[in-house]
């Protein structure tokens, strides 16, 4: 990692990103103190937590780490409580850590169900509203989903809370609305651990984790003021904004039943049912 420049563009803030430890975590942690913002670099294992706050030490940068799983209760306050007593606030959050269980859904278990939900969806919430309780003078959120929300094989549970998220970044960027903090989410595609546990071994994974980083820099500084509530999908070469789910086109008439449902279905609305269908459907 190549020391601060004066120039950076977080330079001052205070950002904290929980999931970094190792991965894309550990990337955005990196880039974001390369950027010039000060990390609070929180993981489930302290070990590992530790290891890129010394990375980030060695480089120049500024980092405090903290041992957190975000499951728990009272995690978001711990993060900031952290935060608070290494630099004095909190600017910028990062929810990336997550719980990846692959597997047929039906074949889940209730123990592992409930785990993937609590760490998630209970997880990221509870983090993330929060972080931004704290922004009192504003700031930026960014929330960690994946492109499994849209359906992929072996991935409905993780899928699903990561559909999850995705409502948390619509509906809270509603409610956040002229408080000064934003939230908009990423939906990455990078080659890491995680991303070998999906798939089949000739499935491109992307990038490495270092050429999708910048994106969550981004997010969290001045130059993306004018998102809130927006989803960017990125893998290091190509950039998408994904459309939030919606009708593009209805039908309308006084009476209806099943069989005007069906009729209507199979007429009018036949290639939008058929362009509504999971892509892996």
């Amino acid at each position: 990692m190549s020391h601060i420049d004066a120039t950076d563009t977080l330079a001052d803030r205070v950002v904290a990103i929980t999931g970094a430890g190792n991965g894309l975590g550990r990337a955005y942690a990196r880039a974001a103190a390369a950027a010039g913002a000060r990390v609070v670099v929180v993981d489930v294992d302290g070990r590992a937590a530790t290891v890129v706050t010394a990375e980030i030490t060695a480089g120049g940068g500024d980092a405090v780490a903290v041992a957190v799983d975000v499951a728990a209760t009272g995690a978001g306050e711990q993060i900031i409580e952290t935060a608070r007593a290494a630099f004095g606030r909190l600017d910028g959050f990062v929810a990336n850590a997550g719980l990846l269980r692959p597997g047929a859904l039906l074949k889940q278990s209730d123990d592992v169900v409930h785990r993937v939900i609590a760490v998630n969806v209970a997880g990221v919430i509870g983090t993330v509203t929060a972080a931004a309780r704290a922004m009192v003078d504003g700031g930026s959120i960014v929330v960690i989903l994946s492109g499994s929300l849209l359906g992929s094989e072996q991935l409905a549970l993780y899928g699903t809370t990561k559909a999850a998220a995705l409502g948390l970044v619509y509906g809270l960027s509603v409610e956040l609305k002229g408080t000064g903090v934003r939230i908009n989410g990423v939906a990455p595609r990078a080659h890491t651990a995680m991303s070998d546990e999906m798939g089949g071994p000739q499935e491109g994974k992307g990038g490495p984790p270092e050429r999708v980083a910048p994106v969550v820099t981004y997010l969290l500084g001045d130059g993306s003021q004018a998102l809130n509530g927006h989803v960017l999908r990125f893998d290091g070469t190509h950039l998408a904004l994904l459309r939030p789910p919606r009708s593009e086109q209805q039908v309308t008439r006084e009476n209806w039943d099943a069989d005007a449902i069906a009729a209507t279905i199979a007429g009018p609305l036949r290639e939008e049912s058929l362009a509504c269908a999971p892509r892996g459907s």
